[in-house]
């Protein structure tokens, strides 16, 4: 299949929205940035609200098939008209499925392709190590990092604990670090009165996601705790095995997490082996490809 992908950044953001180098990889597939005029391939998938802009514009006579993936909360409750876009040119849509919320359209739940074959992952043994990646640069606290550090700091008077706050690293020393974690916190949201919502325009509360630094996590055989309620993924595959917490049940999740080995290390291999088939070059090149005949 002789397929175009058009991402909502340059392509030499390899990790960035719905991981768009990694899937072209998978797909055998061209990389366009925004701003391409013409895109000389037969099957387009556009990926996110920038990507479906430029789409508009281009001559939709000459491709074969076209998709659409939305894998950004604040886009899609921004931007209402992509699923006004979507519904009337009965474009099929694959989304992350945290999205179920905000988007009015149909869709395929999909989560993009990860993997790291042959790294090396080693842990500690004479600690438990918790990595965190806060996300947006600045004084916000969206994923609820605030509360966490707290939570860690006190748990850490009781446990011997390293807590790495994963900020203005490049990928590579990204991922570098969370291999060595034991427990991955993602974000706890829901139920946080703290958390700082100013992103969203104030329309619209953010419950929580399994967001593509959960999915690393996992894969790097952290034990993964987010604030995330999954909407049924079936019959395209199981919803994700991550540990759920909220505001309120945060401190007891990671305290039976950090103190419970044998439960930790089942949920770490749980997640893992998820994610190594369900986030699989195969799998996720088989599932957003299922609109082309």
């Amino acid at each position: 299949m002789n397929i175009g992908i058009i991402a909502s950044h340059t392509p030499t953001h390899m990790n960035k929205y719905f991981a768009s180098g990694n899937l072209a990889k998978a797909l055998n597939a061209k990389l366009f940035n925004v701003g391409v005029k013409e895109a000389d391939v037969d099957h387009l998938i556009v990926i996110g609200m920038r990507g479906l802009e430029n789409y508009s514009r281009l001559d939709k006579k000459r491709f074969k098939s076209i998709a659409v993936i939305f894998s950004d909360t604040m886009f899609c409750i921004k931007h209402k008209w992509c699923n006004d876009y979507v519904i009337e040119n009965n474009i099929p849509v694959y989304a992350m499925p945290d999205l179920h919320d905000y988007l009015r359209c149909p869709y395929i739940p999909a989560y993009q392709t990860i993997s790291y074959p042959g790294m090396v992952i080693k842990k500690p043994s004479d600690r438990i190590v918790i990595c965190h990646s806060p996300g947006i640069k600045g004084p916000f606290n969206w994923k609820g990092t605030n509360q966490i550090r707290e939570v860690v700091n006190e748990l850490s008077k009781k446990y011997n604990i390293e807590y790495k706050a994963l900020e203005n690293l490049p990928n590579d020393k990204c991922i570098e670090e969370k291999s060595t974690a034991h427990i991955f916190i993602d974000q706890i949201v829901r139920n946080n009165r703290f958390v700082d919502q100013g992103r969203f325009g104030g329309e619209i509360t953010y419950n929580g996601a399994l967001g593509k630094s959960g999915i690393e996590g996992a894969c790097l055989n952290c034990c993964v705790i987010t604030s995330f309620i999954c909407p049924n993924t079936e019959p395209y595959f199981p919803p994700p095995p991550v540990i759920d917490a909220d505001y309120h049940t945060f401190k007891d999740v990671l305290e039976k997490t950090i103190v419970d080995t044998e439960y930790r290390n089942s949920k770490a291999k749980y997640q893992k082996e998820w994610v190594d088939k369900y986030c699989s070059p195969e799998f996720v090149t088989m599932n957003v490809t299922r609109h082309i005949s």
